[in-house]
């Protein structure tokens, strides 16, 4: 065989696995999601306040009267919390729901559980976040939706999609500490 058209046949090749490598390694907005909500929950646990906070809908952010102030309020309540006796120990995320597209904006919820140490034991809380992303899936924000439903929620966000999915409040669980004899 020709030496050129086997270095032309090579060429096609690794640029074909190259590209089908390529394609494969991009995250999709799933993968981006689950990646940021974990590295969100990281920062949290951290207490990297700015961190935290980069990944706050903007809208929140407005509400709370901007970035310097949330962040300034966030670590008065953690230090709140710290007087209490409250220690914030993991921060994980379920499955997110089905991803919709409403007017160029992905959005969809997920269940969040915190668990902390509180005076006497151990206390997870579920929660339901929305995530929304404005850029196909690359970025998201998160807002927790507390014990609001879709239609209180939208009075903040208008855009959001009515097949929006957020379950009632879920119960608190309690674990109470092991009392050593």
């Amino acid at each position: 065989m020709n030496v050129f058209i086997m270095k032309i046949k090579l060429f096609l090749l690794a640029t074909l696995i190259f590209s089908v490598l390529s394609a494969y390694g991009q995250n999709t907005p799933e993968q981006n999601l689950l990646t940021q909500a974990n590295d969100m929950g990281e920062k949290f646990i951290a207490k990297d306040y700015a961190g935290f906070l980069k990944y706050a809908h903007p809208a929140t952010v407005k509400t709370m009267g901007g970035e310097k102030k949330m962040i300034a309020d966030t670590a008065k309540s953690f230090r709140e919390f710290e007087m209490e006796g409250v220690a914030f120990l993991d921060l994980k995320f379920g499955i997110p729901t089905k991803i919709l597209n409403v007017e160029n904006e992905l959005q969809c919820t997920l269940p969040e559980m915190i668990e902390m140490q509180v005076k006497g034991g151990k206390l997870t809380t579920t929660t339901t976040l929305i995530a929304i992303s404005e850029d196909n899936g690359k970025n998201w924000y998160f807002l927790d939706t507390g014990s609001n439903d879709l239609m209180t929620m939208k009075l903040l966000l208008p855009k959001l999609s009515d097949d929006l999915v957020i379950p009632p409040p879920y119960e608190s669980i309690f674990e109470e500490d092991v009392k050593k004899e």
